[in-house]
């Protein structure tokens, strides 16, 4: 009876494939909230322990550590820009691992004016996801997952929503340490528009693995992206050369190394003596290709983390640059439930 939920899930994500195309929109819906995914880089998919700020996006991640967890996470992002979520898991004996998620983005208020330049008030812009998830074990080593999530978006008078899903599975090896995770996100289509127009939602493909060395306390973690697309270089960076014979400058060709990098994002995890303290770092190689000054290359890619437990709370904290003016921090605070008696 247990496999009846993988074809049910396998049926989905077939169904729902077909609707990639054209540039999408909801993109919030990729900004990493959990400061121990930012601090490796982004996307940090496999990792099968109790951390349920990331399992909001990898369903297959809820397990039996993460009974009764609650997360809180803050992020003070780019210019007043704040996002903050909250990350809970419970387990159900004959149904399995549930997850609920909520994230949230504030972009601040912002002045409006006519087009002759008079002052017409203030307005503000946010967006929302809902998130419900679900996994089930399938095997000792193989754990599947199904969430279900509601986009919110709003910006002054236009507003939009969007039902999707991500998909997963995870495949974890106790005896070697080794965790492995497949994801299919972002499902799914707009149920309201922003205007007249249907526009599309993106979807992507991650592949990510993640092992501990047998005698040091590190695990490393490795992602690739966008499985269903090649090229990902952005069409507002394009490298230029002068043609010596001609004097006319030329667009440089990127190579497939390249491009192939523009889908890695790798970080680590150092556990020094095994005790109640993580340091963290990562590098994302699209970020650094696209967000790089010529002149000024700085820390642009480069992420790093701490993670602390202090009584029966944990804390993480991540540093991410993501341009040489845009720096942006993440905090979070995660604790059991049963400490308070639930």
């Amino acid at each position: 009876m247990q496999y009846k939920y993988v074809i049910i899930m396998c049926f989905f994500a077939l169904n729902t494939l077909a609707q990639n195309g054209g540039e999408g929109v909801f993109l919030f819906s990729n900004i990493d909230h959990s400061p121990r995914a930012q601090s490796l880089g982004g996307s940090a998919i496999a990792f099968y322990d109790n951390d349920v700020s990331i399992s909001s996006n990898v369903p297959s991640l809820l397990n039996e550590k993460m009974n009764n967890q609650i997360a809180f996470t803050f992020g003070d992002y780019f210019s007043d820009i704040n996002l903050v979520s909250f990350s809970f898991s419970k387990e159900f004996e004959k149904i399995g691992f549930l997850g609920l998620s909520l994230n949230s983005i504030n972009y601040g208020n912002f002045e409006r004016f006519s087009n002759e330049g008079y002052y017409e008030g203030d307005f503000s812009a946010s967006d929302q996801i809902i998130s419900f998830g679900v996994a089930r074990k399938i095997s000792d080593k193989l754990s599947f997952g199904l969430n279900f999530n509601f986009l919110n978006s709003s910006y002054e008078t236009y507003n939009s929503q969007a039902l999707t899903s991500n998909i997963s599975t995870t495949y974890i090896n106790n005896d070697k340490n080794f965790t492995a995770t497949f994801l299919v996100k972002n499902l799914g289509r707009q149920i309201n528009n922003y205007s007249s127009e249907l526009e599309s939602i993106d979807y992507d493909i991650q592949i990510g693995i993640s092992k501990e060395l047998q005698y040091l306390p590190f695990k490393y973690h490795l992602t690739y992206t966008n499985l269903n697309n090649f090229d990902i270089s952005s069409p507002y960076k394009l490298g230029y050369q002068t043609n010596f014979q001609t004097g006319q400058l030329e667009v440089k060709e990127e190579t497939i190394a390249k491009t192939f990098l523009r889908h890695i994002i790798i970080g680590g995890e150092l556990n020094p003596y095994k005790k109640s303290l993580f340091l963290r770092g990562g590098f994302n190689f699209q970020r650094r290709f696209d967000l790089t000054d010529v002149y000024i290359p700085s820390a642009v890619g480069f992420s790093f983390g701490v993670g602390f437990r202090a009584f029966s709370y944990y804390f993480d904290y991540s540093r991410s640059f993501y341009h040489l003016s845009a720096i942006t921090n993440n905090f979070s605070i995660t604790t059991n439930l049963r400490n308070f008696g639930f």
